[in-house]
């Protein structure tokens, strides 16, 4: 960050932050109990920038915060929180903290059960579906190297989700680790499959950043730019898919191909909306505020003025996620860029398994360049048809889906059923066992991960106390003017 949203901060006298004892050091143990509120320095939006540029990001200068001084009365200022200053576990009243009581602790308890259940039926559908011997056969002339390079891809996958991450991270907050942001995504991508719809993510990621030394007003506005970016480059993937292969395959799968179109359109409206808000935000605010009065009047709604505030509070955030990432082109095609990247990755790993089994498209009349466009537009298929199935993982519809369209591409019941089981196995089962045991390690203060963790605390909060180059020399120069000419 420049020294664009540098201010000069509010002198009164900060309050006590409430706590029980003397705040935690930077190197603390995280999660750590009861959270004390930390003051906050205020940060108005200036009046004049430097130039242009400085102008241009002036309205999201709430999102960037700076503490202050060393004490000597010269205050320094950057973008970046000084963390010896406060207590790295602690979070704002409104921060993201997860439930951690009975009802929450038995859903996920059930949510697991759930997945656990559904391996059970598709290891038995791989033997049902595939007549045993056939599937027997099927995995004997399976080349176990591609297993290897579908782990690859799936790695691959999670580092440029982290990669994303980091970039909008570090365009808010430097010096926060990518491992860091690696283990948050892990985390994340387990509390996804757990959770109905992928709910449970975000909030999770929120918690973990917080706990990792990321303060919760830049760990939530970037999650709300990775959902903005995701949701837009999904769309424009869809977008290409669709407009390549949906006439191709509403030939002979015309049912399905009308849930392909549910999936789509409801990311469509999602992204319609955001660049709605984004140029016209009091039309779209007067429409959502009648049509949640509208149902509390016909009793669809028990408690519409709840739901206002806090649907006014989400479009609040979400018109600044939109409008700090428009003003800001270079961050948004980057990040856009390395998403499309793991998009294709992500459904690539199909083409991996196919290839797995030794076979060709010249059966279906294809070249390998056809083919393999075929392959991933299934895969976005079946994305899109999962993406609005209210289970977590959306069990049941991501396996079916999955069967019905590779089953154009095999041909073969065994070997559909198998790749069903490896597809699934990488993408849903795997990603919930790493990331049960991240999560295990990170709460265990004893564990090798923990105890890097606290380390890499202590690296950050020196890091993020260096005041940046320019703010630095704008300093000086100041203090040079108020001392007046030399003696």
């Amino acid at each position: 960050m420049t020294d664009a949203h540098s201010t000069e901060l509010d002198e009164r006298p900060l309050p006590e932050a409430e706590t029980d004892g003397p705040a935690q050091a930077a190197g603390g143990k995280p999660g750590s109990a009861p959270f004390p509120k930390v003051p906050v320095a205020k940060t108005p939006v200036p009046e004049e920038a430097d130039d242009d540029d400085d102008a241009e990001y002036a309205d999201a200068a709430h999102w960037n915060t700076q503490m202050s001084s060393d004490g000597d009365g010269d205050t320094r200022f950057s973008s970046r929180i000084s963390l010896s200053d406060i207590d790295l576990t602690a979070v704002k009243e409104d921060a993201v903290i997860p439930d951690k009581g009975t009802a929450h602790s038995m859903g996920r308890k059930l949510n697991i059960v759930l997945c656990a259940a559904a391996f059970v039926v598709l290891f038995g559908y791989l033997f049902i579906a595939g007549e045993g011997e056939q599937t027997i056969n099927a995995l004997t002339s399976f080349n176990y190297a591609f297993l290897l390079l579908a782990l690859v891809g799936i790695v691959v996958y999670w580092l440029l989700e982290s990669l994303s991450m980091q970039l909008i991270c570090n365009d808010l907050f430097r010096g926060f680790s990518f491992v860091k942001t690696t283990i948050v995504t892990i985390i994340g991508q387990y509390f996804n499959c757990i959770t109905p719809l992928s709910s449970g993510g975000q909030p999770m990621q929120a918690y973990y950043y917080t706990r990792f030394g990321l303060p919760v007003e830049h760990a939530m506005p970037m999650l709300l730019c990775r959902f903005i970016v995701y949701q837009l480059t999904m769309t424009i993937y869809a977008i290409i898919v669709l407009v390549l292969r949906f006439n191709y395959f509403m030939q002979d799968m015309r049912p399905i191909m009308y849930l392909v179109a549910i999936g789509f359109l409801g990311g469509f409206v999602l992204i319609a909306m955001l660049l709605a808000l984004a140029f016209a935000k009091n039309g779209v605010i007067r429409i959502v505020t009648w049509a949640i009065n509208l149902l509390g009047r016909i009793g669809i709604l028990k408690q519409p003025e709840h739901t206002l505030a806090e649907a006014g509070k989400s479009l609040e955030e979400s018109y600044d996620g939109i409008r700090y990432l428009l003003k800001k082109p270079s961050l948004l095609l980057k990040v856009s860029g390395v998403t499309f990247v793991q998009l294709t990755v992500y459904f690539s790993l199909s083409w991996v398994i196919f290839a797995g089994f030794g076979l060709d498209f010249e059966s279906l009349g294809m070249d390998p360049v056809q083919g393999y466009f075929t392959v991933i537009s299934c895969q976005a298929f079946v994305y899109l048809i999962a993406s609005f199935v209210p289970l977590p993982g959306a069990i049941g519809a991501s396996e079916a889906s999955y069967i019905t369209f590779f089953n154009y591409v095999y041909g073969d019941a065994s070997i559909v059923a198998l790749s069903t089981f490896i597809w699934r196995f990488f993408t849903f089962y795997l990603p919930i066992v790493l990331g049960m045991v991240l999560t295990l390690m990170v709460n265990n203060e004893n564990s090798y991960i923990s105890r890097w963790l606290r380390k890499d605390d202590i690296r950050m909060a020196f890091v993020c106390q260096e005041p940046a180059p320019r703010d630095l020399a704008k300093n000086e120069e100041a203090a040079k003017e108020a001392k007046g000419p030399a003696q």
